[in-house]
């Protein structure tokens, strides 16, 4: 229980305030929990970034996924990613902080501590899109478009175009965002 009460005080911190701005202590104040009670559940600040990245990856899968397979037709799902990410991101702002900032520039040492655990949940997540688009190749859906191409640039599309709005927001909200990239992807999977 400590420990997940430690990864929400210092997903909120990091979301807030970045990796470089963050400082342990005020984790561990967040967390209500001492400096030395942290280090004992944490070796660094680098360690804890990572089960931050982690938790914010794995909500998201499950999020999306979790909505995502319950439709059959593999080009809904396909749609569906579209919306479900907007929907998880819009909802859970600090995720999407978190997020951007895990896939778009840190720091080169704090990238190479961040280890396998955190690039084996990005790579699985899309991956697993890329089953759905191999369903849909098999439904003669694709005709001639790759499956990993497109499966990855839905993904990209729509993290690119939060991580964005994220840095930006402006006057509306992320949600008006995924409507538009839907329509690309659509057109694209229509003429096909």
């Amino acid at each position: 229980m400590r420990r997940a009460d430690v990864i929400a005080a210092a997903a909120s911190i990091f979301a807030e305030k970045g990796f470089q701005g963050a400082q342990v202590a005020e984790i561990a104040a967040a967390a209500e929990l001492s400096l030395n009670s942290v280090y004992g559940l944490f070796k660094g600040k680098e360690e804890l970034y990572e089960a931050v990245i982690q938790e914010a990856a794995a909500t998201v899968r499950d999020r999306v996924q979790g909505q995502v397979e319950t439709l059959d037709d593999p080009r809904d799902q396909l749609l569906a990613i579209i919306d479900s990410l907007f929907e998880c991101f819009e909802e859970n702002e600090d995720l999407l902080r978190i997020y951007s900032r895990a896939t778009h520039g840190l720091p080169w040492r704090v990238r190479q501590t961040l280890g396998d655990g955190v690039a084996e949940l990005f790579m699985a997540f899309s991956m697993w899109a890329v089953q759905i688009t191999r369903g849909l190749e098999r439904d003669g859906g694709l005709r001639g478009l790759d499956p990993e191409t497109l499966a990855f640039s839905i993904i990209g599309t729509v993290t690119t175009a939060a991580s964005r709005w994220i840095e930006n927001p402006g006057d509306q909200p992320l949600s008006e965002a995924a409507p538009k990239v839907r329509a690309i992807f659509e057109q694209l999977l229509e003429d096909r």
